[in-house]
């Protein structure tokens, strides 16, 4: 019995060459939201130019002190040295430092995540089987209009349905926060995660119920399959033992770029349900026009959409022995 070829040098050559692609990308990406954000209106002196009792000579000083006076050539360059040896400067809302701001909302940001990929994973997985199974049944035809639904459904009016209908009229869950002004143990967090947790869950779900179902039948028609079924192999036996392992191989690659599309994604699941997230925190600098916090958000969700999608090519290479060989 030969050795597991997941180590295999062309694993590791595929993970280097992908790495190292990976830098230009992202400088590319830091020069563009630079630009980006420092040629929109305003700034984050905006608020003080506003105010008439602030002098001009007091706009400048300020300029000096936070760097903004400064060609932006330059600006990006000390930036970039920073931000390269983990100094990712200061808020200019707080003036506290950005990789602390950061630090504080990940845990909260990855709580939604990790929760909306196993509602997500747990509602697809039945339904694409099930739905394969009984094609053009009435369970298949109810599956494919629940997944248009929640391809289609804005997350923003979604999320606002459910805290009407869970929170206000119901009572059943809390309508905002991670956890209540008194509370704080495993229950409370649970009741708070739920609505927030679904609404995220709700459109990948749907899509990957849509993955499965079509990876399914393609499985399904297979000569192995119908070889199956003919030496008189339980229906049951040949759906999950045969059937899914084969037809699920597609559907991991979805889930990791999904995983990375959740980080962005959560930028507005936060900000309905006041979730104390790197969504959060995003929508925050947004309005400030905080250059340090918006410039590190978002070149941690392009390094987490690159590294998972390096991780999405590298488990379908593990998983699929036709592409190691």
């Amino acid at each position: 019995m030969g050795e597991p070829r997941a180590y295999s040098p062309g694993v590791l050559t595929l993970a280097t060459r992908r790495l190292a692609q990976a830098v230009p990308l992202l400088l590319l990406i830091s020069v563009l939201v630079f630009a980006l954000l420092h040629a929109a209106p305003g700034g984050p002196l905006a608020i003080y130019l506003e105010n008439p009792n602030v002098r001009p000579e007091d706009i400048e000083r300020l300029k000096r002190s936070l760097g903004l006076d400064r060609p932006l050539p330059v600006q990006y360059l000390s930036w970039l040295k920073g931000f390269v040896v983990g100094d990712w400067g200061f808020s200019f809302a707080d003036g506290r430092p950005v990789l602390l701001r950061m630090a504080e909302r990940i845990p909260a940001t990855l709580e939604l995540i990790t929760a909306s990929l196993v509602i997500a994973f747990l509602a697809a997985v039945p339904a694409g089987v099930l739905a394969a199974a009984r094609r053009r049944s009435l369970f298949d035809r109810g599956v494919t209009v629940f997944t248009l639904a929640g391809i289609s459904l804005p997350t923003f009016w979604f999320g606002l349905l459910l805290q009407l209908l869970f929170a206000v009229s119901l009572g059943w869950l809390p309508s905002s926060g991670r956890t209540s002004i008194l509370g704080g143990d495993l229950a409370d967090r649970l009741r708070h995660l739920l609505l927030p947790a679904i609404v995220l869950a709700t459109v990948h779900a749907a899509v990957w119920t849509r993955y499965l179902r079509s990876s399914m039948l393609t499985v399904l028609a297979q000569r192995f399959i119908l070889s199956a079924h003919g030496r008189g192999v339980p229906a049951r036996q040949v759906m999950f033992r045969h059937a899914l392992g084969n037809a699920l191989l597609p559907v991991v690659t979805i889930v990791f770029l999904d995983a990375a599309i959740m980080v962005s994604g959560a930028v507005v699941t936060e900000s309905v349900f006041a979730w104390p997230g790197l969504g959060a925190l995003f929508t925050e600098a947004l309005a400030r026009r905080d250059y340090s916090v918006l410039m590190a958000f978002l070149m941690v969700t392009s390094t987490s959409v690159i590294v998972l999608n390096l991780a999405a090519d590298l488990s379908y290479r593990w998983l699929d022995p036709r592409v190691r060989a």
